[in-house]
């Protein structure tokens, strides 16, 4: 299958890139974000196609989305406002205080990806390689030497791809007395060492 890839997304994939972000991320995020109704309405207002890159196919549709994060921002983002918007203030502020447990600390010179998924029907056919080669690709022109992501115990399809494009495990955490409430119950950290670029990707 022809898959092409570009930065950002259509908005006219909006709706889309939400859906996809919050089966992708469900279980992580099914307590501070849940019930789904809310979650896309909040995830949604929250996309920022500026830190993305998508994948569609020949016809248009989109196949996947992979976001990226610097000191500027991310693909995903939200504050109380937002999350008071859809939930209201009481439901904000304790919303507000678990994902704090998910946000991770910026590096020099290292890109952090901000998730990466796949739609069940695209699976198996490259997508998420061609993805991966994008972020890889954002990493250079930001001069940065690695790329960090972090994964859960419970999706072990997407270590797997990371592991087969070159990624090692360097920290593994857990979550203790939260793993039943959060759906995990270890969170891997991994990263990919950029190669030296060759005199022709140089040119």
């Amino acid at each position: 299958m022809t898959i092409r890839v570009q930065s950002g997304f259509s908005p006219d994939h909006r709706a889309r890139v939400a859906q996809l972000f919050w089966m992708a991320f469900e279980t992580k995020l099914r307590l501070p974000l849940g019930p789904e109704p809310k979650a896309l309405a909040f995830i949604e207002g929250g996309l920022n196609a500026d830190f993305a890159f998508s994948a569609t196919s020949p016809e248009g549709a989109l196949l996947g989305v992979a976001g990226v994060r610097t000191v500027k921002g991310g693909l995903f983002g939200g504050n109380l406002k937002s999350l008071a918007k859809v939930y209201g203030w009481f439901g904000a502020l304790w919303r507000g205080a678990v994902l704090e447990i998910f946000e991770r600390a910026l590096e020099t010179d290292q890109l952090l990806m901000d998730g990466i998924f796949v739609d069940a029907e695209a699976r198996g056919q490259g997508v998420g390689t061609k993805l991966l080669d994008a972020v890889v690709w954002c990493a250079r022109m930001n001069r940065c030497h690695s790329v960090r992501l972090d994964v859960v115990d419970s999706n072990p399809r997407a270590r797997a791809l990371y592991e087969r494009y070159g990624f090692r495990a360097v920290k593994e955490e857990s979550t203790g007395a939260l793993s039943h409430v959060l759906g995990f119950k270890h969170a891997t950290t991994m990263v990919y060492v950029l190669p030296p670029e060759s005199a022709s990707d140089a040119q």
